[in-house]
């Protein structure tokens, strides 16, 4: 199975300042967790502002890690916040993406964020828009273009509309139980999408991650005492390929990262 690693860039704020040496500190613990994970695998996904903090932008972050990180083949991909941009400025980020050689590219609407107003502004284009706008132009052709779905849908006009903007692949939230997968698979299956084509988000279960996991909604008692199982499982289901996340315990998510790869 492909593991993806998540890593979430820098903060550029530091109690509501911007402090340059504590930023500079920042970035360099940033690259020296990359570097680790590179050793590891060889595939990273780079967020972009989770909860709506400021954070160095995942494009800047990507490019960070091609050129400081000292392991060539990696294969980077990005988040996108839509909610932030407009189309002009979201072509103008795909094609640095692709300057860059990134992989690809999860279009996300993203948190509201922490400054400036907290409305979606109505000119900022949804995910789906995104990406049929996208492959209209071709960019399709160059680099994965990817959407994020829940981990438990209730919506099955919202999933064919999705499926109908055509992305490479989707990208689920955080997973709680192997019936999810099961039902999710169904779900795509039923709207023309082939399984390969789903990459489930699993959080390691730590004390230090129960924090983000209460934030989203997530339960993992289903595989908490036995998540090495539910990787297992997920194997048996037919997944190839797993984005692992640990937001607030880099130590505990490179020890799990180690031992299923």
């Amino acid at each position: 199975m492909n593991i993806i690693y998540e890593l979430n860039p820098p903060k550029i704020l530091d109690s509501d300042r911007i402090e340059p040496s504590n930023l500079k500190m920042e970035l360099e613990r940033f690259l020296s967790r990359a570097a680790i994970v590179s050793e590891i695998t060889k595939d990273i996904h780079l967020t972009d502002s989770v909860l709506g903090i400021p954070r160095i932008s995942s494009v800047t972050a990507a490019h960070l890690v091609s050129t400081k990180v000292d392991n060539h083949g990696l294969n980077l991909t990005c988040s996108i916040r839509t909610r932030d941009r407009n189309m002009n400025s979201i072509i103008q980020s795909v094609a640095d993406c692709i300057i860059l050689k990134v992989k690809g590219l999860l279009f996300i609407q993203g948190d509201r964020p922490n400054y400036g107003s907290s409305v979606v502004n109505t000119l900022s284009p949804k995910p789906t828009e995104v990406i049929h706008m996208l492959n209209s132009l071709g960019f399709g052709d160059l680099i994965s273009l990817d959407l994020s779905i829940p981990n438990k849908i209730s919506n099955m006009e919202s999933l064919r509309k999705k499926v109908e903007a055509k992305p490479s692949r989707f990208i689920t939230q955080s997973v709680s139980s192997i019936n999810e997968i099961r039902k999710l698979k169904s779900m795509l299956q039923s709207c023309g999408m082939n399984i390969f084509d789903m990459t489930p988000c699993v959080m390691v279960p730590s004390l230090k991650n129960e924090k983000a996991a209460t934030m989203i909604g997530l339960d993992w008692s289903g595989y908490k005492d036995h998540f090495f199982d539910f990787i297992d499982e997920m194997k048996q289901e037919g997944i190839c390929q797993v984005l692992l996340t640990s937001p607030n315990s880099f130590n505990e998510g490179i020890e799990v990262l180690k031992k299923i790869t």
